[in-house]
């Protein structure tokens, strides 16, 4: 009667210990569910998870990776990072003088898919011979950009000027008649520019100043420079300092620390991601 039952309990035994294994298995392998919180995006949730962006953004059907996303149910994929790679990416050796901006430019892809492929938490700093892994498909292709072709994405009041540039050329780039930028500035046709003169484009009779978290930003002193658009700031303390925004790069600069230009980097902090929305996806409103 004993030999009858000891099968039967070694089966129960074993069982007890492979089926929560296999539900163990099953919960490792399977993509996980969150509720975003305040300040979320796609862009941060793939670096905190250290997920492709572009596999976050196709499994939750957004195509805004910097859309705040507070309170939506977002599907983490699951981390599979050496098939990943593997399967999808091609090695790339850092070289002498690169940077992430560089490198997305000369290979004509995305900054962000970049830093999301290679799970990098300081994007500005790159070290000669480091292995980066780019988007398979991604070939070397410089792209020259004709000055005339450049115009810039926000009405702005004043434009930064760089060198070679000339009245005509700045027209062109803000949608003006030249006659109205020789009028504003009290110019004439032949007058020469020199670089890092500002020029007043618009009218604009209003001084406002809009705080953003714990700095306070001169709106209507935004200049056009190069691409990208600078204002005055000024800290809790009223340090002055200046700020620039790239709404191509959705990434942020600062004077702050010795008044000197830093990396570009981007945005950490719910206000910083607000000042880019504000800036970049909307109207100005005076």
């Amino acid at each position: 009667m004993l030999k009858n039952i000891t099968l039967p309990f070694s089966f129960f035994y074993i069982a007890s210990i492979i089926f929560p294994l296999l539900i163990f298995t099953l919960k490792i392998n399977a993509d996980t569910k969150i509720v975003a919180k305040s300040g979320d995006t796609l862009f941060k949730l793939s670096r905190q998870y250290g997920v492709p962006l572009k596999e976050l953004m196709y499994k939750n059907n957004f195509n805004d990776a910097n859309k705040l996303i507070e309170g939506e149910t977002i599907l983490i994929p699951l981390k599979n990072n050496d098939e990943y790679n593997k399967n999808e990416h091609i090695s790339y050796k850092v070289l002498k003088g690169d940077t992430l901006y560089k490198i997305a430019r000369d290979y004509n892809i995305s900054l962000k898919d970049i830093i999301a492929i290679n799970n990098l938490s300081n994007d500005s700093y790159l070290e000669t011979n480091q292995i980066l892994f780019l988007p398979k498909g991604s070939f070397y292709k410089k792209i020259m950009v004709d000055k005339s072709d450049k115009l810039a994405s926000k009405k702005v009041f004043y434009h930064q000027t760089i060198e070679g540039e000339t009245l005509s050329e700045i027209a062109q780039t803000h949608r003006i008649q030249s006659q109205e930028l020789f009028s504003l500035n009290e110019l004439n046709e032949t007058a020469e520019v020199k670089p890092n003169t500002k020029l007043k484009i618009r009218d604009n009779n209003a001084l406002r100043w809009l705080k953003y978290g714990s700095i306070i930003i001169n709106w209507s002193d935004w200049r056009y420079y190069d691409g990208n658009y600078i204002t005055q700031a000024k800290t809790k303390k009223n340090t002055s300092f200046d700020i620039a925004i790239s709404c191509k790069k959705r990434a942020l600069n600062n004077t702050l620390n010795n008044t000197y230009w830093t990396n570009w980097y981007f945005p950490k902090t719910d206000f910083e991601f607000k000042l880019i929305n504000d800036f970049c996806d909307k109207d100005f409103n005076f």
